[in-house]
Order: structure tokens, then C-alpha cells, then sequence
């Protein structure tokens, strides 16, 4: 094992500890955050490689029609490491629809910043992320799930070649 890959795989098993056992509360918080830890690939590049994130969502609650038929933007903050020493930090908002009481799709829309080391240059330090989850409860607090998110410089920059990632995710 390559000592690059050492850091991930810690913070990796550090996510997995850390969503240990969960105890119900007998007041649930009112909009309780979560984490959501990351572990996946880039995808569509000939210099592909792995990476890791970790999220924060600021309100767990999953959406649903207010009156006007509204929904809420929930504010998240989050930073990836690739295997490469990339490193991408962002704020942004994403909506939570439960498709059924188990399946839940998530999408997003981040801004951030972008330090590329020894990875794809992706044309400068101001990128924006999409992205799409979708995941399963597999408890009251935890979900597990897959995210397919792209990363890209909306043209800001000469080069805006953007980078395409496949993650599994788990949010607790």
C-alpha cells in the first residue's frame, strides 16, 4: 500500500467508528445535522484516481411541499482529498426527496476551492460541483448510498476540462 493511500483509508475507518452504534433520543433535535463520508473514483479521465470526502449538512430533515408548494435549500460544507493530493473545499446547498420511505434522491450545487498538486488540472482555483445522490436508510440516523457528482470551472477559466466522480457514500 502506497503511502498516499494511507490518510484515506484512515479517515475512511475513522467515518465508519464514528457512525458506530446510535442510541434514539427521546427529543429528537429539531434540524439535526449530519455527516455524509465519501469513498470513490474519478471517472472519464486518463489520469484517474481515488478519493475521499467528508460533508456537513446543516438540517437532516427531508423535504416536503410547504405552502406554494416550496422546498428547502440546506446549506452543506465539505472538502474531498484525491490520492493525488487534490484538495477541494466548497459550500453550497442541496434538497432532500424521499422517494419512497427508504429511497432518497439528493441533489446539490456547491462552490469551492480547488488545489490541484499532482492531479488534473482543472484549469484554476474556483470550481463549481453538482452533484446526486442517491441513498437508502438503513436506520433512523444512517443512510448508505451512491453519488455521481461532477466538478468544473462553468468556463471561468481558458481550460475547463471538469472531472466526473463516482463516490459511496454513507451519511450518519
Amino acid at each position: 500500500m502506497s503511502q498516499r493511500a494511507s490518510p484515506i483509508i484512515l479517515i475512511a475507518l475513522a467515518g465508519l467508528v464514528a457512525a458506530g452504534p446510535i442510541r434514539a433520543e427521546d427529543s429528537p433535535r429539531a434540524r439535526a445535522g449530519s455527516f455524509n463520508l465519501g469513498v470513490g473514483t474519478s471517472m472519464g479521465h486518463s489520469k484517474s484516481s481515488a478519493g475521499v470526502g467528508l460533508e456537513y449538512r446543516l438540517d437532516s430533515r427531508s423535504w416536503t411541499p410547504r405552502e406554494g408548494g416550496r422546498f428547502s435549500l440546506i446549506p452543506v460544507f465539505g472538502i474531498a482529498r484525491s490520492s493525488k493530493d487534490a484538495v477541494f473545499g466548497y459550500a453550497g446547498f442541496r434538497s432532500d426527496f424521499n422517494v419512497t420511505q427508504k429511497w432518497r434522491l439528493t441533489p446539490g450545487f456547491a462552490v469551492g476551492a480547488y488545489s490541484r498538486s499532482g492531479d488534473i488540472d482543472l484549469g484554476g482555483p474556483v470550481e463549481f460541483r453538482s452533484s446526486l445522490d442517491i441513498s437508502r436508510a438503513v436506520s433512523d440516523r444512517v443512510r448508505i448510498g451512491v453519488a455521481l457528482s461532477h466538478i468544473s470551472n462553468a468556463r471561468l477559466y481558458d481550460r475547463n476540462p471538469g472531472v466526473n466522480a463516482l463516490t459511496f457514500v454513507q451519511t450518519f
